[in-house]
């Protein structure tokens, strides 16, 4: 990792510039772990892996005027992991661009694990040929399991630009019903040069407002 904020209280980061090749394996930007009151503004971030990850024990953490490219996207988690308790909550994510990244706006948990992430909103967000531009990922290895780190008050409002695959957006929760009052306000995400997208969803409740393509096949 480049940065790490681990432990710490109202940290300020901005003006930054991180460029590392996009195939560099694990080279995070900037990590925030067990903080709060962060803030990463104006900066540059060119990674491997996460542009900016956010991890268990992070509170009112803000990410605002980032663009991100290459990498795997501003990513809270991975939580959970080995069944352990993740707590996450207040997180603001605005005004990035992502540019040629693996994954845009990103939530992760692995299987079994217990606790929350809650009251994130990922704001005035521009994509441009993102593989996965929105996602909510429970099965981060791939296991099936009924319980998972619970994921609640997340909003997306005014997300706009392009993704290289058709799936555009994908909620993927676990059976647990740890997947609620997801909230998605005005969403314009379409393939190269126009082509359909779609949304894809699985056990998450969604409630829609404003136009928002693609359409999402979540009931709240």
């Amino acid at each position: 990792m480049h940065i790490v904020i681990l432990e710490s209280s109202g940290v300020s980061v901005s003006g930054l510039t991180i460029a590392a090749p996009g195939s560099s394996p694990n080279t995070d930007g900037i990590h925030i772990e067990r903080s709060q009151n962060v803030k990463i503004t104006s900066s540059s971030i060119g990674t491997g892996d996460d542009c900016v990850s956010i991890s268990s024990g992070s509170r009112f953490v803000t990410v605002d005027g980032i663009n991100c490219g290459p990498g795997h996207g501003v990513s809270i988690g991975s939580l959970g992991k080995h069944g352990d308790t993740a707590t996450v909550e207040f997180i603001d994510v605005k005004n990035v661009h992502f540019n040629n990244t693996m994954n845009g706006a990103r939530i992760k948990t692995w299987e079994g694990g217990q606790g929350y992430a809650k009251s994130i909103s990922f704001t005035n967000i521009e994509f441009d040929n993102v593989d996965h531009p929105v996602v909510i990922d429970q099965f981060y290895r791939d296991h099936t399991l009924e319980w998972a780190v619970s994921i609640s008050n997340v909003t997306y409002s005014n997300l706009n630009g392009t993704s290289s695959q058709q799936t555009a957006v994908s909620f993927d929760c676990s059976d647990g019903g740890s997947c609620t009052d997801i909230h998605v306000d005005s969403m314009h995400i379409t393939g190269p040069g126009g082509q359909q997208t779609v949304a894809r969803c699985r056990n998450a409740q969604v409630v829609i407002s404003g136009q928002v393509y693609p359409e999402i096949p979540c009931t709240p």
